[in-house]
């Protein structure tokens, strides 16, 4: 265990023989935040302050982010990614928990969830499952814009999708400079830098899993307390990704968090933890306890 410059404790657990770093605070009724491309488990550390203080708050690095390498036989595929969360959640012991999936993480974390044991979900600024109608434009650049050429070799040179995440998105409150150079610490290398730009096109490119997710969330979930949590200006919010889950999990509440774009955990970090909380209160550990 050590103490990252942010405050958190970070540990690390074996999962089928190979280490994870993840992030483990608080006590009370789980929760599991899965992060999206450009970030790390770090990037909650706003979230994981406030929801800390009622929850068992745990998020892990995804393998090839962070502190987690990737290993053979991982082949940064959707499927993989999936495959992870399900063998991360029962190595962690994390039992039965709230899943929390942001921006990319929704793409194979909902898929993950119909395998594992969830008491609510929790579906955060993330494209709409699948990605058709005007989602459609969206998962075009993602799967033949983001990861051409001119783009890896500008994430390569500058870290050019983290950076912008962690100095643009935060504009209602933002982070300190040793703040947010540990943010970005966490793509040093090219293959790190590389890495979010493969999981969005896996995103564009992969449409049958995609597919297959979306059908098995209308299957598994569908009794499930879901809370939809979007920011108001976010473009996935004005291309339908609210109005896409509302379909996928009737049993759903929708928060939007006023003045906020596509990633409120970072300034609006206490503000979607409190969000969360009260939405555990009334939907989900109720229901736990009837």
């Amino acid at each position: 265990m050590q103490l990252d410059p942010l405050g958190l404790k970070v540990h690390s657990i074996d999962v089928d023989g190979h280490p994870v770093a993840y992030l483990d605070q608080g006590e009370g009724p789980p929760v599991l935040l899965l992060h999206g491309a450009p970030l790390t488990s770090l990037g909650f550390v706003r979230v994981v302050r406030r929801l800390g203080r009622h929850h068992r708050v745990v998020a892990p690095d995804l393998p090839g982010f962070g502190g987690t390498p990737t290993w053979p036989g991982f082949g940064g595929r959707l499927a993989d990614y999936a495959d992870f969360v399900e063998r991360f959640t029962r190595a962690v012991g994390i039992g039965r928990h709230v899943l929390f999936v942001n921006d990319a993480s929704g793409s194979f974390g909902l898929a993950a969830a119909t395998r594992t044991e969830v008491a609510g979900v929790v579906v955060a600024d993330t494209a709409p499952l699948p990605m058709t109608g005007l989602a459609w434009f969206v998962r075009m650049f993602l799967a033949y814009g983001i990861g051409s050429a001119p783009v890896r070799w500008l994430s390569r040179r500058f870290n050019l999708i983290p950076w912008m995440v962690v100095t643009v998105a935060p504009l209602l409150a933002r982070f300190s400079t040793a703040e947010r150079r540990v943010l970005l610490d966490a793509f040093e290398t090219s293959a790190q830098r590389e890495r979010p730009l493969d999981l969005m096109t896996q995103m564009g490119r992969d449409t049958e899993f995609m597919h297959a997710t979306a059908d098995a969330v209308r299957a598994h979930l569908a009794d499930t307390p879901a809370l939809l949590l979007y920011g108001a200006f976010d473009p996935m919010r004005l291309i339908g990704a609210v109005r896409s889950y509302r379909r996928l999990l009737p049993r759903h509440t929708v928060h939007i968090v006023p003045k906020e774009e596509h990633f409120p955990i970072l300034a609006s970090g206490a503000a979607v933890a409190d969000a969360v909380h009260t939405w555990m209160e009334t939907e989900v550990n109720r229901r736990e306890a009837a």
